[in-house]
């Protein structure tokens, strides 16, 4: 893992269970970890401090754990895990539909979860590389193209003086050659 500290965002309503939790994923991982109870004040905190990475209680007193991960999959892409008390096949496929990083079911043991949000946070800083890569190489192509046209308008600009020059260097001969003889 980078040396950079991590903003993971918590929605969980037991007490406990954040506690564990959230000291676990500051040990392991150095990270700013913010607790929430609900899905509103998921959406809430995320709106004005966006996190690297959501851990969620599917099963929120406000909402579903599923429909969290898709808004805010809409506010900015980032991994998601979801932990649930059972989980059925719907929201299994409803998750890897989703595209959530992992689905863990309770109990289940805290390295597993620290795993998991490691090769999350992983995988999520390799594609925001690859995505700024791939930005500054699309304006690298850009600032090409624009320079190619430019050098093309400058090369259109010689080649019409060259052409000018020659037909005025033309006309001077011809002038001369005419000249003498009358």
């Amino acid at each position: 893992m980078p040396d950079q500290s991590h903003k993971i965002l918590l929605v969980e309503p037991d007490g406990e269970m954040v506690d564990m939790l959230a000291a676990a994923l500051r040990g392991r991982f150095d990270a700013q970890v913010t607790c929430v109870t609900n899905s509103e004040a998921c959406i809430q905190t995320d709106l004005y401090d966006p996190h690297d990475l959501v851990i969620a209680e599917s099963r929120l007193d406000d909402g579903d754990g599923l429909e969290l991960a898709e808004h805010l999959n809409i506010l900015c892409p980032r991994p998601v895990v979801l932990l649930a008390d059972r989980a059925d096949c719907n929201e299994a496929i409803g998750a890897i539909r989703l595209g959530v990083a992992d689905l863990l079911v309770k109990p289940f043991a805290i390295q597993q979860l620290l795993e998991s949000v490691g090769r999350a946070l992983e995988a999520h800083e390799l594609r925001t590389r690859r995505a700024a890569k791939y930005r500054r190489m699309r304006e690298l192509v850009r600032r090409v193209i624009r320079e190619r046209r430019d050098l093309n308008r400058r090369m259109e600009l010689v080649c019409r003086d060259l052409v000018e020059a020659h037909r005025r260097l033309v006309q001077r001969v011809d002038a001369a050659r005419a000249g003498p003889m009358s």
